[in-house]
């Protein structure tokens, strides 16, 4: 049996499929052209410092994630408690809460929307009166929601404006990633059933006490060193070589050429397209689809204040120039500093802002949100530019994704963007790592 790997790619997904290929045997080496793994989750500002690109947060729902934490035994990173819910702040400057009372899904979605302060009850009773129906499939979901954006489609509906505004398309900036009439029907609804009308710990909110590199890219390195695998960072690849018939070997922009039996292109769908030659974009549709997959744009601001903040929060915004917030207390447990991250998703002019320019919406969201917090002192500060932050769920995105096979049997790819049938989350490319493995492993016997 051909028992060797070579996986190009050090973000979760390739971390995932190291790691899971390793323990059943495989002799596996990584690539990471970056200094550490952690792929695209981590950003290396001027400082020099990494930070993560996109604070973390992690839901009841992301099965996958919570499994390879467990494995590596940093799970207890993450803090879940029932006191965290999803928070809505409006307009008008209040700030409401999406209650989890203490029922069995779906009825804690239900019961918390029969309650939520952030719609007058006319709109709450058509929202309630849609997931319900939802929630039994009658009737049926309609076959073209992929094909339709999920503003056009909750209108239809008969979703009031207030309840798009104020409820559906703050939900989509934070799980999708982009506008509702961005994305398609199909996903958001997906991901609503997963987290809302499921299990009720499928809604809980955990925050990471620490960044990826402590929860996932550290202890996965010293895993994988211990395990005998071979990690290369700091290694940037020049191209994939191919025959006719299979993938022959990974030539480095060193010019050394490394040979595998099997290999995984763990990568941002645009570099992978950049190391295959024409002839594969070209002649097989499994990869000219990936040239037509797009990216959404984001801009995340860590800002630690000199104010002591009720933490840890999430907070969706509405009206305000970042789109969500998380606040945390410093892990190094000082008594009046405060993290704040805020994101701003899908919008491309965040990212010709100046940092002083951004610097100052983030103060006022963070006023607006916390009136306590009003002329904070900024303490430190990073800013992380994304223009292509993650997979673009816009309508006609699904059929795109590839599955992890590709046209040549030693050859599979993993990375959240492709077909997992999630957003482009942290979730997504656990879960394709772990695909990709299982393609593997029934392609070796």
């Amino acid at each position: 049996m051909k028992r060797t790997v070579l996986i190009i790619g050090g973000g979760p997904a390739g971390i995932t499929a190291a790691l899971r290929l390793r323990e059943r045997g495989y002799g596996v080496t990584l690539l990471e052209q970056q200094s550490e793994l952690g792929g695209r989750l981590i950003s290396s500002p001027e400082s020099g410092e990494l930070t993560d690109a996109i604070p973390s947060v992690v839901l009841g729902c992301h099965k996958a994630t919570l499994s390879l934490l467990m494995k590596l035994r940093t799970a207890h990173q993450v803090r879940f408690s029932h006191r965290l819910r999803f928070e809505f702040f409006l307009p008008s400057g209040r700030l409401t809460a999406l209650r989890r009372p203490w029922l069995p899904g779906p009825l804690h979605t239900i019961l918390g929307l029969a309650t939520f302060r952030g719609l007058p009850f006319q709109d709450r009773w058509r929202v309630l009166t849609f997931l319900e129906r939802t929630w039994e499939g009658d009737p049926e979901l309609p076959p073209d929601l992929e094909s339709r954006t999920a503003n056009d489609w909750l209108t239809k509906l008969g979703q009031s404006e207030a309840a798009l505004a104020y409820l559906w398309n703050p939900l989509a900036r934070f799980l999708l990633g982009d506008d509702l009439t961005a994305v398609s029907a199909a996903m958001l609804i997906r991901v609503v059933t997963r987290c809302f009308l499921s299990a009720r710990h499928h809604s809980s909110i955990g925050f990471p006490t620490h960044g990826i590199r402590s929860l996932l890219a550290a202890p996965a390195f010293e895993r994988l060193t211990k395990s005998g695998a071979t990690i290369r960072t700091e290694t940037s690849v020049s191209h994939i070589r191919f025959d006719a018939h299979r993938v022959t070997g990974v030539q480095l922009q060193s010019g050394n050429t490394l040979v595998a039996d099997w290999y995984v292109a763990a990568l941002p769908h645009r570099r992978l397209c950049s190391l295959l030659p024409e002839g594969a974009l070209a002649h097989y549709a499994y990869f000219e689809q990936l040239t037509r997959l797009t990216d959404s744009p984001a801009v995340t601001v860590h800002l630690w204040i000199d104010r002591a903040l009720p933490a840890p929060r999430l907070v969706l915004l509405t009206g305000r120039t970042f789109h969500w917030l998380v606040s945390r207390a410093r892990a190094d447990a000082e008594s009046h500093r405060t993290l704040v991250s805020l994101v701003g998703t899908g919008l491309s002019g965040l990212l010709a802002r100046s940092d002083l320019d951004l610097l100052e919406s983030a103060h006022s969201d963070i006023g607006a949100c916390f009136p306590t917090a009003a002329g904070a002192k900024a303490l430190d500060y990073r800013i992380v530019r994304a223009p292509q932050a993650f997979l673009s769920l816009r309508p006609g995105t699904a059929p795109l994704r590839p599955m992890p096979q590709s046209p040549f049997p030693n050859l599979f790819l993993a990375g959240d963007w492709t077909d997992t049938g999630l957003p482009a989350t942290l979730d997504s490319a656990i879960l394709s790592g772990d695909r990709c493995t299982q393609a593997v492993v029934a392609a070796s016997q």
